[in-house]
């Protein structure tokens, strides 16, 4: 779960909480208010009553007040019962008693005489059960609203939460992106760091970190291009002095002469080495060699595998090759594909079993031509894919082949150099398959420099 993800929730849990907490607040304050209004409307039919008590007092006429009364009965359904008494004597006959259960409420009103004028008190039964559920209906109608309030707050928390989550986290997103960018190598970038916050502190000291790599990176550049423009003068008059002692063999005795071999066998493979670094250098400044040309790819990619033909006979493996008919013309630099292609099945020699095979194969693909070297050797597992085109990156060795890392790395960064790609398909014991596509059109593309 991102950290985006978790704020926008985080949010939304608060919203939904102080919507709760806010609503129980107003429900317990609203709940007063609601039976402070019934107990005022209680109040205000016993003080009608006074009034009009008064009022027959007053006019010396009883009806006013028991024609009122009568009306209260009959209208106000909270009324259940009503009894008056004018001075020591109730009116009328005894009241029909109330239903069985019904809860009451009574309330006296009394009114004194004077002046001669009757003491009058009017006794009044209320029904709880309408009360009550006059009340309830009051609070019924309140939660309705106040359900629908909470529930647009909440749904508007929530959609603002994801927008606010993602604006909050922005920052640290992008500096989680150039975290990543530096562990891939790519040190060309410069996270914004304005502000004064914990957030803005770790992007300033990102981008330190990240000037700090760039120094680094270019001190072991210059270092490997100086090494390897170093070692090669002696390797070469190492190589070329070895070569002439070989040539004297009349000179030699048998173990001599095989440990003249060595030397001149484990000169050439550092010499290989020290040119694979001196390409990678190049290719990390930008300054390969390109020198493009019209060809024809089949013919140079048969050309590169031939070559290789006897040393796959050595090691008791069959090499095939197949190519497309009618594939048109591409302009690439020779020397460069020859360079891939030889690397591609120089690997496959080196990681295929006596008896297997070699299948070197181009084809038209989409807009481009396809070559491909697959062979039945020993596989590459699946973590070890996403990493094999970067320096001095090795698959797993069943066969203890050696080598130094560097091929697919140049290979990469050659094909690239042309506008393709390359890609590796593999399955552990059952062989792998390097293609990789050179473009067919736009080839004035192929002119400009890298990016």
């Amino acid at each position: 779960m991102s950290i985006r993800f978790k704020l926008a929730l985080v949010l939304s849990l608060a919203v939904a909480a102080a919507t709760a907490a806010a609503s129980c607040v107003f429900v317990a304050l609203q709940n007063r208010s609601l039976q402070s209004v019934e107990d005022d409307k209680v109040h205000l039919l016993l003080e009608n009553v006074r009034a009009m008590a008064r009022e027959s007092q007053l006019a010396r006429d009883p009806l006013m007040l028991l024609d009122y009364l009568s009306y209260l009965e009959r209208d106000r359904p909270e009324v259940l019962r009503v009894r008056v008494r004018f001075d020591d004597r109730w009116q009328g006959n005894e009241p029909p008693p109330i239903a069985s259960g019904e809860l009451t409420r009574t309330e006296l009103v009394a009114v004194r005489g004077g002046d001669g004028r009757q003491d009058i008190l009017v006794e009044l039964a209320l029904s709880r059960r309408v009360l009550d559920g006059r009340l309830a209906a009051a609070r019924l109608a309140m939660a309705r609203d106040l359900s629908s309030a909470a529930a647009a707050v909440l749904l508007v928390g929530v959609l603002l939460s994801f927008p606010l989550g993602w604006s909050l986290t922005s920052r640290l997103v992008a500096v989680e992106s150039a975290m990543k960018q530096v562990g891939e190598g790519r040190l060309n970038l410069n996270v914004p760091s304005s502000g004064n916050d914990e957030i803005s502190r770790l992007s300033r000291g990102l981008n330190r970190m990240i000037a700090r790599l760039k120094e680094v990176d270019e001190m072991k550049r210059t270092f490997v291009a100086s090494v390897t423009h170093e070692l090669r003068s002696p390797l070469f008059a190492i190589e070329s002095y070895v070569k002439e002692l070989l040539r004297e063999s009349s000179a030699l005795s048998p173990e001599d002469r095989r440990r003249l071999e060595r030397v001149e066998a484990n000169a050439a493979r550092l010499a290989r080495f020290v040119t694979s670094l001196l390409d990678l250098a190049k290719i990390e400044r930008g300054q390969l060699d390109y020198r493009p040309r019209v060809v024809e790819l089949a013919r140079l990619v048969e050309d590169s595998a031939e070559f290789q033909r006897s040393r796959a006979r050595e090691g008791g493996l069959s090499l095939e090759f197949s190519a497309e008919e009618g594939l048109p013309a591409i302009r690439v630099d020779p020397d460069l594909i020859t360079q891939v292609v030889a690397n591609l099945v120089s690997n496959a020699i080196k990681f295929t079993r006596t008896g297997g095979r070699i299948m070197v194969s181009v084809r038209r693909r989409g807009e481009g031509i396809e070559c491909a070297v697959a062979d039945t050797g020993v596989g590459i597992p699946r973590d070890a894919l996403a990493r094999l085109f970067k320096p001095f990156e090795r698959g797993a060795d069943p066969l203890r082949a050696g080598g130094t890392g560097l091929g697919l790395s140049i290979s990469k960064a050659i094909v690239e150099r042309h506008g393709g790609r390359i890609t590796v398909e593999s399955e552990p014991g059952k062989g792998s398959r390097f293609w990789f596509i050179l473009p067919t059109i736009d080839n004035k593309s192929l002119t400009q420099n890298p990016s």
